[in-house]
């Protein structure tokens, strides 16, 4: 498995609207994607930052979803003017639990 993290500067004031927005729009086209094990925004409020997570069953299916594709420019779209200065990076899944 790997997985793809998303780490983003969190606009002031808007961590409960990007919650929203991940759980109700990005979250069901994320689990629609060849590949697709899990995904999770994690939110830190002190510091304005915010963390996606995403795991996927192989490498071909994250690269598939990756930085420069159609779908990763869709999804990051959606939580524009809630998450700024993002980084992407991937790693392998090296323990898995559900």
């Amino acid at each position: 498995m790997y997985a793809r993290t998303i780490d983003a500067a969190l606009v002031p004031g808007k961590a409960d609207e990007a919650i929203e927005i991940f759980r109700d729009k990005v979250a069901p086209i994320v689990k629609e994607q060849p590949g697709f094990v899990s995904t999770a925004i994690y939110i830190d409020r002190e510091n304005n930052t915010a963390r996606t997570v995403s795991i996927w069953e192989s490498k071909e299916h994250e690269s598939s979803t990756a930085e420069g594709t159609d779908y990763l420019t869709k999804v990051s779209g959606l939580m524009r003017g809630c998450l700024v200065n993002k980084e992407w990076r991937h790693f392998e899944v090296g323990y898995f639990q559900q």
